[in-house]
């Protein structure tokens, strides 16, 4: 499975790839806690705060899995292989750095899995504050019309026109 060339690989710089990864993951894990406290407390400028700075910490998400996977692409072309998962990694470290890299893989998969757990409970708890705020906002400025073109009110109250 593995040959001489893994010899010159740097994995050094492999294992400081996944560890800037994990710490942009655990960073826009952070943001979408923040987010989703903002929504349990109803404060609508916070979390449009908190949406903003989720924004911007994807292209450092993007960036460092980008990172990785190139040094990732590096090792599986060395080894022969076209394609390097995650999962077949270990296959490739030397016997001495496997449970670093393992530790590694493990801590990124968790990441992404909490991650994509917590995205998709905040796209619920959005879209029940979404309809949550359309009923209201029908309630208080109804689609229907109020007054007539003369600008007396159309509405009533047991038949007595207001």
């Amino acid at each position: 499975m593995k040959n001489k060339t893994l010899k010159n690989f740097d994995f050094d710089k492999l294992a400081e790839s996944f560890r800037k990864e994990i710490a942009e993951f655990g960073a826009l894990l952070n943001l979408i806690y923040e987010q989703q406290n903002c929504l349990m407390e109803h404060n609508p400028i916070s979390l449009l705060q908190a949406t903003s700075r989720i924004e911007a910490q994807l292209p450092a998400n993007q960036l460092a899995t980008a990172d990785r996977s190139a040094l990732m692409q590096q090792l599986g072309e060395e080894v022969g292989l076209e394609e390097l998962s995650l999962n077949n990694l270990l296959n490739y470290i030397p016997q001495e750095l496997q449970s670093l890299f393992k530790a590694l893989v493990d801590e990124i998969i968790s990441l992404r899995f909490r991650i994509k757990s917590k995205t998709q409970m905040q796209q619920k708890l959005l879209g029940q504050a979404q309809m949550i705020n359309s009923s209201i906002i029908e309630r208080v400025l109804p689609t229907e019309k109020t007054y007539n073109k003369h600008g007396k009110s159309i509405l009533s109250i047991s038949g007595v026109s207001l």
